[in-house]
């Protein structure tokens, strides 16, 4: 990893902290990560792509956030919080540096539109999560025009992809909901860039 890739780089952490600290978008952010907290356990929770750590920053004690950029490691480090440095794909997304039993949510925003193999890489997770003992993970993925919107997303997932590729059910987990914010609609997103697909599985008894 170097700076030269933007994802890694520092350029591109101090973008994302700067837009996290803005007084409208911490205000309107706030609306969607009320919605993702109303979906976890209680309890310590995995926040995978952690970025600038709005919701890491939120999430029960003990929880970890994942993240891939060095530089957004280091600022929210400084602020108290755990965020780990992870390259998910020489770790071929087993999560390998968790304990079992410690955690009880997973979340994944804006984080599986990035891959070309998603069914692939959901259910690598989804098994790793199943292995550390976590009960619910939610996904989240943007609308038609949020998808459109940035070069670098690869697959577009909606209701229909889920099911087209067998992952209502996934290594154990079952899709519990499946719903768009802020409005239930699908065609909403078609308008709006900042509507979202929520995906909610809980695992099997």
């Amino acid at each position: 990893m170097s700076d030269s890739t933007p994802e890694f780089g520092s350029a591109y952490a101090a973008e994302q902290l700067r837009r996290s600290h803005h007084p409208l978008r911490r205000l309107i952010k706030k609306f969607y990560l009320d919605r993702v907290l109303s979906e976890v356990e209680a309890g310590p929770t995995i926040d995978f792509g952690c970025g600038a750590g709005q919701l890491l920053s939120r999430l029960p004690a003990g929880s970890v956030g994942l993240e891939v950029n060095p530089h957004l490691v280091e600022a929210l480090r400084r602020e108290g919080l755990d965020a780990r440095l992870y390259d998910a794909y020489s770790d071929d997304f087993s999560l390998s540096q968790l304990e079992a039993g410690h955690y009880r949510s997973f979340t994944i925003s804006h984080v599986l539109e990035h891959f070309d193999d998603t069914p692939a890489v959901m259910r690598k997770l989804w098994r790793a999560c199943a292995r550390l003992g976590v009960t619910t993970i939610v996904a989240i993925v943007p609308g038609a025009k949020g998808y459109a919107s940035d070069a670098t997303h690869r697959t577009f997932v909606t209701r229909d992809w889920v099911r087209d590729n067998g992952l209502d059910q996934c290594e154990g987990y079952a899709l519990e909901r499946a719903d768009y914010f802020p409005i239930d609609k699908a065609s909403v997103g078609d308008w709006f860039v900042f509507h979202e697909l929520h995906l909610v599985y809980r695992r099997k008894a």
